[in-house]
C-alpha cells in the first residue's frame, strides 16, 4: 500500500489510465489478480450520476427480491398450511431457477393429494424438514454466503465489491463452489483436471524462501548491511541469497466409509498431485480398520477410473467408521511418522463410533506433531448437531470443506503456514 501510493504521487492521480496502471504495478503481482484489479478499478472509479444510478438499481433490486420473498411465503404450503421456513432459506427459494421452483411445489402438491385423506397435516414437519434441508443444500450449492464480500458500511464502496464478486470476469470455475457430494457424474473429467490444475498452482507457491548463498540474482539485505559495517554504511561487500526449497511433511488419513467416500476420492486425487512437490506424504485410508496406501496413491493415473481402481483395491472403502480403533492402529505401527516437522492432516464428517476414545489418541498425536488439520465434510452450521465435533475439536484446528474451493483454501494455509507456522519446531 505504501508502494501504490508512492506510485500515484509520481503520477497525475486525476489522469484515469496513469492512476489505474500505478496501481497495477504496485498491488497486483500475477495475470489474474491484474484482472481483477481492473474490474474493481472500474466498478469503483465511476462518475458521481453513475454511482448514483448504481444505486438506485440496487435498491429496486432490493425491492424485486422482497417481492419474490414473500411471494415464496405463499407458494410453498402444504395442504394449504405455510412452511416455518427462515428468512434465508425464503430468500434462497426465490433465488433458484423457475424449473427448481415448480419442482419444489410439485413435492408438496403431490405429497398433500396422497396424504389427505389418511393423515391430513400430521406430516407437516416432517415435509418442513425436506423442504429446509433442500434449500439448505441449495444455499450451499449458489455458495451465497461465501461469495458476498462482508460490509464496510460505505455503500460507495460495498456496491462496487458486490459487483466484483458477483461478476464470473475472473477466471472461477463454478465447480469450485459445488459440494462435493454434489457434482454429476458426467463432469468427473473436468472436476479432476481442475484438481490437478489446483495442485499444480499450489505447489507454485512453496519455494518462499531463501537461504545463504556465494552469489545468487537475489542480495541479502540483513546480511550485506551487518558486513559493511566496518565501511561506515557504504555497501562495499554485498551479500547474496538463493531459494531454501522447504517442503512440508504431510500425514494424511482420510476416512473412505460410507457416506465420505466421494469426498475422499477428491481429496486423495489432490494429495496425489500434491505428493510430487511435499518431502514426504503418507497417505492412509480408513472406515473399520485402518490402509497404507502411499505406494498406490504415488502410481496413482490421471483419469477418474484410476480413483475406481484405488478403491476396488481396498479392503475398508466404504465400510463403517471406527475413528478410535483406526488410531490406535495407526500410532501402534506407524507412530515414527508423528515427529516434530509433520503435519497431521485428517478428513472425515466426524460420525464415527467410540468418539470418546478417539479423541484420546488424538490428544496424544497432537503432542508429537506441528499441527493437526481437520476437514470436516459437514457444513458449519451444522456442527452443533455432532456429539464427536467438540471432543475432536480441542486437539484439531477444525475446517468445514466440502467443496474444492475449501480444500483448496485449507491446503493452502497448510503448506504455506497455518497458525503455527510461526512457533519454533518441536525436538
Amino acid at each position: 500500500m505504501l508502494d501504490a501510493l508512492d506510485a500515484l504521487r509520481a503520477v497525475d492521480p486525476l489522469d484515469r489510465v496513469q492512476a489505474r496502471l500505478a496501481l497495477s504495478a504496485t498491488l497486483a503481482k500475477d495475470e489474474r489478480s491484474r484482472e481483477v484489479l481492473d474490474r474493481l478499478f472500474e466498478e469503483f472509479f465511476v462518475p458521481p450520476e453513475c454511482d448514483a444510478a448504481r444505486l438506485s438499481a440496487k435498491a429496486e433490486r432490493e425491492r424485486d427480491a422482497l417481492r419474490r420473498v414473500l411471494a415464496g411465503r405463499g407458494e410453498l404450503t402444504f395442504m394449504d398450511h405455510p412452511l416455518d421456513l427462515s428468512p434465508e432459506q425464503l430468500a434462497t427459494y426465490a433465488n433458484l431457477s423457475a424449473a427448481q421452483r415448480e419442482r419444489l411445489r410439485e413435492f408438496l402438491a403431490r405429497s398433500g393429494d396422497r396424504n389427505e385423506s389418511a393423515l391430513d397435516s400430521s406430516l407437516l414437519p416432517l415435509v418442513e424438514h425436506v423442504v429446509r434441508e433442500h434449500l439448505d443444500r441449495w444455499r450451499r450449492q449458489m455458495a451465497l454466503a461465501r461469495r458476498a464480500p462482508g460490509p464496510r458500511g460505505d455503500e460507495g464502496i460495498d456496491e462496487p465489491l458486490r459487483g466484483l464478486m458477483a461478476g464470473s470476469g475472473v477466471g472461477d470455475d463454478p465447480l469450485l463452489e459445488l459440494d462435493m457430494q454434489q457434482i454429476p457424474a458426467q463432469e468427473m473429467g473436468r472436476a479432476m483436471a481442475l484438481i490437478r490444475r489446483l495442485a499444480k498452482r499450489l505447489a507454485a507457491r512453496i519455494m518462499r524462501r531463501y537461504r545463504a548463498a556465494r552469489r545468487d540474482e537475489r542480495i541479502d539485505f540483513r546480511r550485506t548491511i551487518r558486513a559493511n559495517y566496518r565501511y561506515g554504511g557504504t555497501l562495499m561487500a554485498l551479500r547474496y541469497r538463493a531459494r531454501r526449497v522447504r517442503k512440508p511433511r504431510i500425514v494424511l488419513i482420510c476416512d473412505v466409509s460410507g457416506s465420505m467416500s466421494r469426498y475422499s476420492a477428491f481429496t486423495l486425487f489432490f494429495a496425489h498431485g500434491l505428493s510430487k512437490v511435499v518431502s514426504d506424504l503418507r497417505a492412509f485410508v480408513f472406515s473399520e480398520d485402518l490402509e497404507d496406501i502411499t505406494a498406490q496413491l504415488r502410481s496413482l493415473g490421471s483419469g477418474p477410473d484410476s480413483m475406481h481402481g484405488l478403491a476396488k483395491g481396498s479392503t475398508v472403502w466404504g465400510k463403517g467408521t471406527n475413528l478410535g480403533l483406526a488410531l490406535r492402529r495407526f500410532v501402534d505401527e506407524h507412530g515414527r511418522l508423528l515427529t516434530g516437522d509433520a503435519v497431521l492432516l485428517l478428513v472425515s464428517d466426524t460420525k464415527t463410533l467410540a468418539a470418546a476414545e478417539a479423541a484420546s489418541i488424538l490428544g496424544r498425536m497432537r503432542a508429537r506433531v506441528q499441527g493437526v488439520i481437520w476437514l470436516n465434510t459437514v457444513p458449519r452450521d451444522q456442527w452443533d448437531d455432532l456429539p464427536a465435533v467438540p471432543l475432536l475439536r480441542e486437539h484439531a484446528e477444525m475446517y468445514e470443506c466440502n467443496s474444492l474451493a475449501d480444500l483448496q483454501g485449507v491446503l493452502r494455509r497448510v503448506i504455506l503456514g497455518g497458525p503455527w507456522a510461526a512457533r519454533p519446531q518441536r525436538p
